[in-house]
């Protein structure tokens, strides 16, 4: 796996609570290393890097400047599917939509939140 040029890791309040949602829509968990006293979690969509999570406590140890910085994101992710129509349907009831489906610039997007706050837009993979 070729890892992104820009991986996100976001700080979440209960890591597996945070994994087994994004596993519900469809994404894959790995552990990031060996040590089992760590936390942090690969997610993977379509097999592909999608990013990591990591108890908000572990990660404000490991970088003491977010000591004060809340869970959640000023901000938001995209995640482009192969079938955005399916996709939707699926992860409709599973999700809390923050902005149903609408087109911007000949692109449909669906917004939801995941359990931290964090506020995923998911739109049609591009082939160009």
């Amino acid at each position: 796996m070729k890892p992104p040029a820009i991986a996100p890791c976001l700080g979440v309040t209960d890591t597996q609570a945070t994994v087994d949602f994004y596993e519900k829509l469809g994404f894959t968990a790995l552990p990031a290393g060996n040590d089992p006293d760590d936390d942090l979690r690969i997610l993977l969509f379509d097999g592909e890097f999608a990013l990591m999570v990591y108890r908000d406590a572990h990660l404000r140890e490991w970088l003491p400047v977010l000591g004060d910085t809340p869970v959640g994101a000023f901000g938001m992710f995209y995640l482009a599917v192969d079938d955005f129509d399916a996709y939707v349907e699926r992860i409709r009831p599973l999700v809390t939509v923050t902005k149903d489906v609408l087109e911007h610039h000949g692109d449909r997007i669906f917004y939801f939140t995941d359990p931290d706050g964090y506020v995923i837009g998911v739109n049609q993979k591009r082939t160009r």
